[in-house]
């Protein structure tokens, strides 16, 4: 004798099915949310850093550029500003200026004692290229338009004979930033034993130019004189367009 389904039993077999489903539903709507909100706050602040890096960037090369343009607008009578070329392609020079024992100070110094100033690129050493490949994305990673990280890489740096001083014996005064010929782990002197102090980590190129009043042309190198305008182009990572600055001197 067959017995009749019970519509019942059916209807709640039903529903929790319906109710299986609508949580592993919901479970997949809830997980693709808080995907969307992770990427969106993981690409919010990956922007804001970039963002502040851009900014304390812009606000270095800013700060060098005002002591630059204060250093060459108040040249003392007699000072002297000499532009080297080092290499020709890609152009690394040297600027050195002589005579200005007040040009780019900084701290509670008054003056510098020699009054020598040298501003020019140093490539980065080894150790410090070898951490900045570990750092960078793997071989195949990088995604589409990216370059790989250059072979050279350029900090703008500054360098004065004050930073290892020494007395009539040859010894290093009390007061001298750097107390060993040979530097330190961090601090090391390049072939002609002068140390650098960074003004900016971290540069593509730096081309310095004088204009040369007589010829009314702009030259990339001059021996010590008193040219009448500077100019400097200054192309930072990552960008395109480099920074242009023309500086009159005094």
């Amino acid at each position: 004798m067959c017995t009749a389904p019970d519509p019942r039993r059916h209807r709640r077999t039903l529903a929790r099915g319906l109710t299986l489903l609508e949580v592993v539903v919901g479970l997949a709507i809830l997980g693709l949310m808080a995907g969307a909100i992770y990427a969106v706050v993981i690409g919010s602040i990956e922007s804001t850093a970039t963002l502040q890096n851009i900014q304390a960037e812009d606000r270095r090369v800013e700060a060098v550029l005002d002591q630059t343009r204060l250093a060459l607008a108040h040249l003392p009578a007699g000072a002297t500003l000499e532009l080297r070329l080092l290499e020709n392609e890609p152009p690394v020079q040297e600027l050195v200026l002589r005579g200005v024992p007040t040009a780019f100070l900084w701290g509670e110094r008054s003056r510098w004692e020699q009054g020598v100033v040298t501003l020019a690129p140093q490539p980065w050493p080894e150790e410090r290229l070898a951490g900045a490949a570990a750092r960078a994305p793997r071989a195949g990673t990088r995604g589409e338009g990216q370059d790989a990280p250059p072979a050279r890489r350029f900090t703008f740096a500054l360098s004065v004979p004050d930073f290892f001083r020494t007395d009539a014996e040859g010894e290093p005064l009390p007061d001298s930033p750097v107390r060993s010929r040979q530097g330190h782990q961090l601090l090391r002197p390049d072939t002609q034993g002068r140390f650098w102090f960074d003004l900016l980590p971290e540069v593509d190129r730096i081309q310095w130019r004088f204009y040369d009043a007589g010829r009314k042309i702009w030259v990339d190198q001059l021996p010590p004189g008193r040219p009448p305008m500077i100019e400097l182009l200054l192309t930072l990572p990552g960008r395109t367009t480099p920074v242009r600055a023309v500086f009159a001197s005094s």
